[in-house]
């Protein structure tokens, strides 16, 4: 299998001071794969999976059966004294398939049962690692917005506070005074919003996990996200179809079903059973003699007409391959397609975010020069407001780009089947 690689992040340095006490994005995921209900469900699956190699070996092995039995028997004859007795007697049997093609198939088919669950497994774990993720970072963002929100509220608030010495002085109108109110009341709904959406994605992340966390390691602020390796959507969509989890899954159904079908054949064939019995002599009396039997033999069995009931199991067969080969289409393109847009959603968050950070600096500066210009009168307070509204406006676009643009790079490692802990590992690195 083709693997690619790319270093998820770039060595940075940790800001000075006492680390927080926080829980990482390692912990996270480890805790939500110790506690996803599916991955224990697939993982019990793959237990039971495991199992159908030894018990179709068995259906090949010779079968050794042995009984017991005890019998009252009374012999009544005209002429004769009546005669009763009991008997004792037990049995040994041994049954080898010579020939049987529908259980050779089953054997055949049971290394793809097996193998099923442990993509199965593969495909689980996977899927709990990205729900891990994506539930850390939306946590991380929802954090984000409550500070943005309350520092955009701040930044009205002094606003609004300079408007009122200025309408004391008489310098400011009444209408500049509505405008920076309704931005003030325009703040303090985004900081309800933040705040009811931090509760709601805190519940999300406890649910992935089962434990709350008080407080979680964050990504730095102008971190660099790493260019692609190889920088060809080609490839990745390649690699996608061959080795997606999806679509490994609907490659084995479509072998198991196309198996079904040789085994619904597999009726209409001769069958090889090689027999033997060995029943010893048992206690009697009367006229019944102890008798020892010994018997072997070789028995074919031919199927010369079951109602249409085995021609109607090998169309229905032959439909559910089609079916199961239909799926193994459908989900080649659906891993083609989702490793397409994954591809350009990070290749465009890594450009968009580069470009939101420098916009967020200009931002400040445009600030800075409008509330200069407000003071010396050659900008108005809706200057200002607008100002401050298209910085905080960028600030949360750039912080939703971020998070954006790490979750498409952990999805399109995934379509590929190629995300793994060490992937998790590599961004807990740069997390403080």
């Amino acid at each position: 299998m083709r693997r690619f690689s790319a270093s998820i992040f770039v060595a940075v340095l940790c800001a000075a001071g006492t680390p927080v006490r926080a829980a990482d994005l390692v912990t996270v995921v480890q805790q939500a794969l110790g506690h996803d209900a599916d991955l224990a469900q697939a993982r019990a699956a793959y237990v039971a999976a495991q199992e159908a190699v030894p018990q179709a070996r068995a259906a090949l092995l010779p079968q050794v059966s042995a009984g017991w039995g005890r019998s009252y028997n009374s012999i009544d004859t005209n002429g004769f004294p009546r005669q009763s007795y009991w008997q004792n007697g037990w049995t040994v049997s041994l049954t080898q398939p010579v020939f049987d093609w529908t259980r050779w198939t089953a054997y055949r088919q049971a290394d793809y049962v097996e193998a099923r669950g442990a993509v199965d497994v593969d495909a689980a774990q996977q899927a709990a690692l990205l729900r891990a993720v994506r539930a850390y970072f939306d946590e991380l963002a929802a954090e984000d917005e409550v500070k943005r929100a309350a520092e955009y509220g701040a930044a009205v608030d002094a606003h609004y506070q300079v408007l009122q010495r200025n309408r004391a002085a008489g310098e400011a109108t009444v209408i500049d005074m509505r405008e920076a109110q309704t931005t003030r009341d325009q703040a303090t709904l985004q900081q309800t919003d933040a705040q009811n959406a931090l509760q709601a994605k805190r519940r999300t992340l406890e649910q992935a996990t089962g434990v709350p966390f008080d407080a979680l390691a964050r990504l730095p602020d102008g971190i660099a996200l790493p260019r692609l390796a190889p920088e060809d959507v080609e490839a990745w969509a390649a690699q996608a179809k061959e080795h997606g989890y999806g679509v490994q899954q609907k490659q084995l159904d479509w072998q198991i079903a196309k198996l079904d079908v040789s085994k619904a054949e597999g009726a209409h064939y001769p069958s090889v059973y090689a027999t033997g019995t060995y029943t010893p002599a048992g206690a009697a009396s009367g006229y019944a003699r102890p008798t020892t039997t010994t018997t072997g033999m070789l028995s074919i069995s031919i199927p010369l007409y079951a109602g249409g009931a085995t021609q109607s199991r090998v169309r229905e067969t032959q439909a559910l391959q089609d079916k199961a080969q239909e799926a193994l289409v459908s989900a080649v393109r659906a891993a083609d397609s989702s490793a397409r847009d994954n591809y350009a959603r990070y290749q465009q968050g890594r450009t968009r975010v580069e470009m939101l950070a420098r916009l967020v600096a200009s931002c400040r500066e445009t600030l800075a020069a409008t509330r200069i210009g407000y003071k010396v009168g050659t900008r108005t307070s809706i200057d200002v407001l607008r100002a401050i509204d298209t910085l905080y406006a960028t600030q949360r676009d750039l912080f939703a780009a971020r998070y954006d643009t790490i979750v498409a790079l952990m999805l399109l490692k995934g379509d590929t089947s190629t995300l793994s802990l060490t992937d998790v590992v590599q961004i807990n690195t740069v997390l403080h």
